[in-house]
């Protein structure tokens, strides 16, 4: 949860659920009504967000027009999530409080980006017990093509080239490490950050390409 939180910055259960546990969207699917499978698939979540809240890490952040409740980190729950992905503190920004005010539209239509870029694959071993039918759609996600990284690969906050502030969850972006340690002038993917941050009002969703030969996704 802190690292999927901590790259998405606020996400409803379900999304979190999707990236973190992918084998449970398979499960329960003998429930009557799609509400009361999702309500099933997520039972365990809202627990673990409410250990992150009682110590500091977590807190509620609205809701979305469908009813959903957003979860957010709190500035301590960012540095615990920090340490999850590998990244520095000062490359998690800001805690996303107030999405939910505004109805969180933007995040959530990058959120469903990024699940369509992970493309989230279920452990089979997790499945064994359920119908036959269950299964095969299970393995036949196993079996579809990979998607891109995995959630600590991406970015969906950026550091603006001028300020150093935060964009307004200027989308999201594919994480790479710098060719060497002084970016090289003209090479893309080092000077990613800077090019993706320049229209932080839109939706950016972009991939480097780099013929430098040691950039590579984390």
């Amino acid at each position: 949860m802190l690292r999927v939180l901590g790259v998405l910055k606020v996400a409803t259960v379900e999304q979190i659920q999707q990236i973190s546990t992918p084998h449970l969207s398979y499960r329960h699917t003998d429930k009557p009504t799609p509400a009361k499978r999702k309500q099933a698939r997520t039972a365990s979540h809202p627990g673990a967000l409410s250990d992150l809240r009682k110590h500091g890490r977590a807190e509620n952040g609205g809701q979305i027009p469908g009813g959903d409740r957003l979860r957010n980190l709190t500035p301590m729950g960012l540095k615990a999530a920090a340490r999850e992905l590998g990244r520095p503190v000062g490359e998690m920004g800001d805690p996303a409080r107030g999405a939910g005010r505004t109805g969180a539209s933007h995040s959530m239509t990058v959120n469903e980006a990024v699940l369509a870029l992970l493309r989230p694959k279920p452990d089979l071993s997790q499945l064994a017990s359920e119908p036959a039918d269950v299964f095969a759609a299970a393995q036949a996600a196993v079996d579809a093509p990979d998607g891109l990284g995995t959630i600590a690969s991406y970015a969906t906050e950026v550091a603006l080239p001028v300020t150093g502030t935060w964009s307004n969850r200027a989308g999201v972006v594919p994480r790479r490490t710098s060719c060497s340690p002084r970016p090289r002038t003209g090479c893309r993917c080092c000077s990613l950050r800077s090019t993706t941050a320049s229209s932080p009002r839109r939706s950016s969703l972009r991939r480097s390409t780099s013929t430098c030969g040691s950039a590579s996704a984390r």
